[in-house]
């Protein structure tokens, strides 16, 4: 049982650092400078971050005003994406 708190714990350090990154609160240089370590829930240098995702993990920790702003991003991702199609 101890062990699923840690896991826990890890992923949830994970997702923060993934949100404050993705939302320009903080850099990854940041937060190793800072920590010594930086958890995250995919590889920055290779993957994009699934946004939905993390959108779901938030909803499972109460945490409304992150899926919010996750979800903006999505939307204006969506929509800039389109202008440039429509160009």
């Amino acid at each position: 049982m101890p062990q699923e708190k840690y896991d826990y714990e890890i992923l949830d350090e994970a997702m923060n650092n993934a949100y404050d990154i993705i939302i320009g609160n903080k850099t990854f240089d940041f937060i190793m400078e800072r920590t010594g370590e930086c958890s995250l829930p995919f590889d920055i240098r290779e993957e994009e971050p699934d946004l939905e995702g993390m959108i779901e993990y938030f909803i499972e920790t109460e945490e409304y005003e992150k899926c919010a702003v996750l979800q903006r991003k999505i939307d204006n991702d969506k929509l800039f994406s389109r202008e440039k199609l429509n160009a």
